[in-house]
């Protein structure tokens, strides 16, 4: 008479052996799908924008906050920024990593300076639906910043202080070939864009059309 132990060790392995495919193809590692298939590796890069902005505030002061006679706005101004950012491709869908942004905006009352340092989020929702849409992304940037705006006009109130970042935009991604010896590739394309730095005694807005420009060290 078998003992418990051995018709179990049996029926286990009659059902181990089942459950082995006989005759099926089983398809390669290589050949899965990958999670990288438009853009991987570290992810260095550049947009130079110009656009419409607008800043104002009071002296970063605790005795001027909320008085009239301290407060300045800007109204309309033009200007330009710059976007520095260094991120690793995380998916064909994401990117995360730093960023640095500068802008700087004038009219012929004021002009305005504005630095945010912090995160950038790079998101691409419609990979898959095929390569032409592959290339379309959202993003966002969030860290700390500072500012200022200063009048031209002598014996006006200035205002400045340090202040949250914030950025939302859209972009468009094209790729233009493979970095020789480098395994990488470069993507390019337009961009637009929401900036702001706020706080209790300055804030700042600006709609900026960019030129983004970033090099993949991947595919």
């Amino acid at each position: 008479m078998l003992s418990p132990a051995i018709v179990v060790f049996a029926a286990a392995s009659q059902a181990a052996a089942a459950a082995i495919p006989t005759g099926e193809s089983v398809t390669p590692v290589t050949e899965l799908a990958s999670s990288h298939h438009y853009r991987s590796g570290l992810v260095v890069g550049l947009s130079l924008g110009a656009g419409l902005g607008g800043a104002s505030g009071y002296p970063n002061n605790s005795s001027d906050i909320g008085n009239e006679a301290d407060y300045s706005a800007s109204g309309f101004m033009l200007g330009t920024t710059e976007s520095i950012f260094l991120m690793g491709a995380l998916s064909d869908y994401i990117s995360f990593g730093f960023m640095f942004n500068h802008g700087l905006f004038r009219n012929q009352s004021f002009y305005s300076n504005t630095d945010g340092v912090g995160f950038r989020l790079e998101g691409y929702p419609l990979v898959g639906l095929g390569p032409r849409w592959q290339g379309l992304g959202v993003l966002a940037q969030f860290g700390v910043g500072t500012g200022d705006l200063v009048s031209k006009p002598p014996n006006l109130p200035e205002a400045e202080g340090t202040a949250s970042f914030g950025a939302a935009g859209i972009f468009y991604e094209w790729s233009v070939g493979v970095m020789r010896g480098s395994g990488g590739h470069i993507g390019i394309g337009p961009s637009l864009e929401y900036d702001a730095v706020w706080s209790r005694p300055f804030e700042a807005h600006g709609l900026v059309a960019s030129l983004r420009l970033a090099f993949y060290s991947g595919q």
